[in-house]
């Protein structure tokens, strides 16, 4: 019998998630809860021996039902994306206001946290001085002292005394791979893609996964997040090319409609648009799912985020989160009104049930 909590009871933590909070709380779930929710370890590992988790949610296993697919913390920057999904999955599970709709007519597969390493890294690093990253990767003194000013990649290494390391994961893809303008990478750059596609054994470990979904993944939404304060985003592919999606259309409409419905606490609203509209990123991982995968909805959200946010400041992560989880329901609910999903029409107006 599945547990229905009242909504005032809320998994809430005191701080940012790290990997050995999120693997204990996920497997709690697994084990509580084993006919509705079941932990998927991804293969492979990451270069420090950490494995990617997928919480798996289905409240009836004998019935298919459309999927949704929520990814996060591709960026090691994006340190409350974790509790944002972990959040969100305690909902779907134990609280009855989203059990019904959205629990019971979808499947969910939540990632996370898909660079535990890089997440690691950055917030072992929160107390040092900042130093410029392009000068930090190339100093060892500073390496050793202070922190780099951002970090967007793993922490991979070829050699055990490289001072240039990581790849970031989220150029890594196999589709249009360095297809934009960075024809040479460099490796001590932020967005190295790597040396060949697939390189990450995180980039690969995804790909193996999303493909064994496949076709169960009628919307996939990668919660990142933005670094300037008030800019604030819905984006959809493409990203690597201007050319616009077969799906353009419907893409823009939902994203819209979420964008009204997730009104940000100034009275903003969220940006959205075709990713490369502001800057052309070849080997993306919202890309690779709609142009490999065959993903009919894809999404990026990126609510603002501080880089190196206050550790103890609960205000802060509660505002990311609140907006996270505002923001995905909103384009399930977006894409619900397009399919006329659960609508009845009275009198010439659609109500959802």
């Amino acid at each position: 019998m599945r547990k229905v909590r009242s909504t005032g009871q809320k998994l809430r933590f005191t701080n940012y998630v790290n990997y050995k909070s999120l693997l204990h709380v996920a497997e709690n779930m697994g084990r509580d809860d084993p006919e509705i929710a079941r932990v998927v370890h991804l293969t492979p590992r990451t270069a420090n021996n950490q494995s990617i988790l997928s919480l798996e949610l289905q409240s009836d296993r004998q019935s298919k039902k459309p999927g949704i697919l929520v990814i996060g913390t591709i960026n090691g920057m994006t340190w409350g994306t974790p509790n944002a999904i972990i959040e969100l999955t305690d909902k779907l599970l134990y609280d009855s206001n989203f059990q019904t709709p959205f629990f019971n007519d979808y499947d969910w597969y939540m990632i996370p946290l898909v660079n535990p390493d890089g997440l690691n890294f950055t917030q072992s690093l929160r107390n040092r001085k900042s130093f410029n990253v392009e000068q930090w990767c190339r100093n060892a003194t500073a390496s050793n002292t202070t922190r780099p000013s951002f970090w967007y990649k793993n922490v991979e290494k070829e050699m055990a005394n490289d001072t240039c390391f990581g790849t970031n994961i989220n150029r890594n893809f196999a589709y249009h791979w360095q297809d934009d303008v960075h024809k040479t990478p460099v490796r001590c750059s932020q967005y190295y893609p790597g040396d060949k596609p697939f390189s990450t054994t995180e980039a690969t470990a995804l790909r193996t996964y999303v493909h064994q979904l496949g076709d169960r993944i009628h919307l996939a939404i990668h919660l990142h997040a933005s670094f300037e304060f008030k800019k604030e985003y819905i984006l959809y592919p493409w990203r690597y090319s201007l050319r616009q999606h077969s799906n353009y259309h419907t893409l823009q409409a939902i994203g819209e409609y979420a964008a009204r419905n997730s009104r940000l606490t100034d009275g903003r609203l969220y940006e959205v648009h075709q990713g490369s509209s502001d800057a052309r990123v070849a080997g993306t991982l919202s890309d690779y799912l709609a142009g490999v995968v065959g993903t009919e909805l894809v999404y990026v959200v990126k609510p603002y985020h501080e880089m190196y946010p206050n550790y103890t400041d609960r205000s802060a992560l509660e505002l990311y989160v609140g907006k996270s989880i505002t923001t995905i329901l909103s384009l399930v609910r977006g894409w619900r009104k397009s399919t006329k999903l659960n609508t009845l029409s009275f009198y010439g107006r659609d109500v959802e049930f």
